[in-house]
């Protein structure tokens, strides 16, 4: 079947909600891209943050094979090993907590939101989260998005969630009232254009929860899994939330999501209040836990520390070079590029010349490679992107 006919069969069939553009692509492996017409793209954004491991990691395809053979999905209502067994490593190597499994980002903040509610005793139900900040596309994850564009074309939103400026721990105060009953934030805002929380801002925001009995809510769905150089990382702020929400690369590749509450709040919750059909699945967990393996197994965090550091060091050199670049923001593997003009056709240019990255916020590029990849790879995409740097006016 030839390009043209796919296109069109997308054209007929698929409802509008992406903007598709590129070849069609057939293949993949690590870092790299294949298309239709046996041409090599490198991916320096592979499945958009979710695929830490490169694209068809073998030990990743292996136990997706296996396990696929034995048991691919139960009921929550029944025992297996394998989501058990995911529980316990997710405890284990991040803070004692109890763990809720769904299948996306987005239904863990919502896990998250109606975990607040119970929380609040109906006595206390409004969240407080930051502008700029994106945690997901279903109603409530929505409505605690802190983004116009996102949420106008569906009002009314959801009410109880109110938005502070991120960076600015006086404004967050200024938010609170007596209906407060948690703070759900990204570290670093991934899809708001990278920006990093500083570690003051979120020590106190911490301490301001706990001495006010309000949840303190991590969404990690970007951030986790090694992606900053830490495996969590609210771990670079030497601070333990009540909530962290994980997806993304929780899966490399295959969708799991989860929602860990530390130990001591999380049997608030009693059986038939929340669910997920797939959430958790034997299939997702045993994937999940081969990831934590494969991370460890091949030293990704080292890895990570030392190509971010490297990452950061080029990136910076190409902002003495072009004077539209007004910013670069690295932590670990997550970069941003903010530039002061669109990043929507410097992230088409990069196309056509076989190199993926992505735009956001209309002038911020970015880059979050797989927590593998090589300084080789890493120095062909950025020659790909300093020459198409070279060729704008600006």
């Amino acid at each position: 079947m030839s390009f043209k006919e796919i296109k069109n069969k997308f054209s007929k069939y698929s409802l509008p909600t992406y903007t598709r553009v590129g070849p069609l692509f057939v293949k993949g492996k690590g870092s790299w891209l294949w298309d239709i017409d046996g041409k090599l793209y490198l991916d320096l954004f592979p499945g958009w943050g979710v695929s830490v491991l490169g694209h068809s990691h073998p030990k990743i395809a292996k136990v997706i094979g296996d396990q696929a053979k034995r048991l691919v999905h139960l009921p929550n209502n029944l025992f297996f090993k394998e989501q058990a067994l995911l529980s316990e490593k997710i405890s284990d190597l991040s803070f004692p907590s109890k763990v809720f499994f769904a299948n996306s980002g987005a239904e863990a903040v919502e896990s998250a939101i109606k975990f607040s509610r119970l929380f609040g005793a109906k006595k206390r139900h409004e969240i407080i989260t930051m502008k700029n900040s994106f945690h997901g596309r279903t109603f409530g994850a929505l409505s605690a998005t802190g983004q116009k564009k996102y949420k106008d074309p569906f009002r009314p939103i959801l009410p109880g969630f109110r938005e502070a400026s991120f960076n600015d721990f006086n404004d967050f105060v200024k938010k609170v009232t007596s209906k407060t009953v948690a703070v759900m934030l990204e570290l670093i805002q991934g899809e708001g254009g990278v920006n990093i929380a500083s570690k003051t801002y979120i020590k106190n925001i911490r301490d301001y929860c706990c001495k006010r009995s309000i949840l303190f809510i991590v969404d990690e769905v970007q951030t986790g899994m090694g992606r900053t150089g830490k495996l969590f990382c609210y771990q670079d702020y030497k601070i333990i939330p009540d909530i962290m929400l994980l997806s993304k690369g929780l899966g490399a590749g295959f969708p799991i999501s989860a929602m860990v509450v530390k130990r001591e709040i999380a049997d608030i919750i009693k059986p038939g209040m929340h669910a997920s059909t797939f959430g958790g699945s034997p299939l997702a967990t045993k994937v999940s836990y081969e990831v934590f393996n494969v991370i460890k197994r091949d030293k990704l965090l080292q890895n990570v520390k030392l190509k971010g550091d490297y990452l950061y060091k080029r990136l910076l050199e190409l902002k003495l070079k072009f004077s539209f670049i007004k910013d670069v923001r690295v932590s670990g593997l997550m970069a941003g590029m903010e530039l002061k003009l669109d990043s929507y056709p410097v992230f088409l240019k990069c196309l056509e010349q076989k190199l993926i990255v992505n735009s956001t916020q209309r002038n911020v590029l970015r880059i979050m490679p797989a927590l593998n990849v090589t300084r080789k790879e890493l120095d062909k995409g950025l020659a790909i992107l300093e020459n198409v740097f070279g060729g704008l006016k600006y």
